[in-house]
Order: C-alpha cells, then structure tokens, then sequence
C-alpha cells in the first residue's frame, strides 16, 4: 500500500470501538504527520474528528505543520483540552489536571461521556498522553488511569488512536507500553523513512492483516 486513497481502505478495516495503540520513536515529525493523516481521513469520510489535547501537544502539532504549508486543518477539530494554555480547534471541554489521579479521571470520564453521546462513527486521536503519565509516581495512580483507558475499549461511538512516543515512554518512572499494548485491540509501530510513513501491524483483531507494512508517502497529505 502506498499512496493516500489506499491508507484511508486500511483505516476502513479498524472497527468502531477499536483502542489503536500507535508506536513512533522521535525526534522527527512522526506524530504530526500521523495526525494529518487522519484528520485527512476523518475529513475524507465525513466522520467527526476528536481530539484528546494533553498540555497543548495539538499546539505543537499545529505549528509544525505551518512550516510545511499547512494552516488551519485543526480548526473544526473537537478538542479535549487537558491542562495548557493554547487552544487550536474547538475546544469543547477543558479538564484541569489534579493532583490526585482520581479526581482528575472522573472529570475526564464526565467530560468525555459528554462530548461523545452526541457523536457517531468519530475519529479520536489522543496526543500528549506521555506527559501526563510523567506525573505518575505509584502504581495505584497507573493503574487507575490504565483503567479508565480500558473502560473506553468497545465505544463504538469512536475509534481511538493513542500516539505514544517509546523514547519519553522509557524514561517515565513507569513505562506504560507495557500495558497499553494488551489493552489495545490493533497495535501499530511506526517509522519515518526517507519522504514516508511505514507502519508495521503487529497486533489486530483480523489476523490477516498482522505482519502487515502499510505505508504513504507524505507529500500525498499536503496535496490532499
């Protein structure tokens, strides 16, 4: 697979309800070029575009792709905001972040639950997440928020892709790959090759498809 249209069949193939862990290794542009993709994608198809923004990574995102000539794709986006200070989308639900994990993830269960009852068939990127796993200190905490990630496995309201960066997550006093990994239903490892993104399927609920390498080159999303 390699050009756009194609990328967007194999997106097709994840299921509403789906939890999609997506692996990158940075330094590059990796995560903002995954995220263009299916805004891409979402636009494409028709399907509301949701994201989960923690500590204004969308920001970041959206500056990156500035210098690439793209402005304003983020501007319909439906936005969960989480802790930061710059809103880029719509920003429909801002959540503090708390000093205790509980308190914060049930405001964040409210707000989510909120936002998605009035959605169908929703494209949900969720960036920035290793920043508030870096606020995690004990286990209690970590697995408190690994439950309510997993409570959210089976919306079928959304279809969620989780970006989480393996060289932060290393260095977080608890790596929370691990168990992403078995909470997610498809998991997808992704590389920056030359002008392409080059994912590599090593888990999904349709067992053809495991092994599986798609990829696209990136001058395909600017021009789409």
């Amino acid at each position: 697979m390699g050009r756009l249209s194609e990328m967007f069949k194999f997106i097709d193939l994840i299921s509403p309800g789906e939890t999609v862990l997506v692996e990158y290794s940075s330094p590059n542009y990796t995560l903002d070029f995954m995220v263009l993709l299916l805004k891409r994608y979402a636009d494409e198809r028709g399907y509301p575009f949701v994201v989960d923004d923690h500590l204004d990574t969308l920001h970041i995102i959206n500056e990156h792709l500035r210098f690439f000539g793209v402005r304003g794709i983020f501007d319909d986006a439906i936005v969960l905001k989480t802790g930061g200070v710059i809103n880029v989308g719509k920003v429909v639900e801002r959540i503090n972040l708390e000093s205790e994990a509980a308190i914060y993830l049930k405001r964040y269960e409210e707000a989510s639950a909120k936002v998605f009852s009035e959605l169908q068939n929703s494209v949900n990127v969720v960036i920035g997440i290793e920043k508030l796993f870096a606020f995690v200190r004990d286990y209690r905490s970590f697995y408190e928020i690994m439950a309510r990630i997993h409570k959210f496995l089976g919306n079928r309201r959304r279809r969620a892709f989780y970006f989480m960066d393996k060289n932060v997550c290393s260095r977080l006093p608890i790596d929370p790959l691990p168990e992403l990994e078995k909470i997610a239903s498809t998991l997808i490892d992704v590389r920056f090759e030359g002008n392409r993104l080059v994912g590599m399927i090593n888990k999904s609920p349709d067992i053809r498809m495991i092994g599986w390498e798609v990829e696209v080159p990136v001058e395909e999303m600017f021009k789409a």
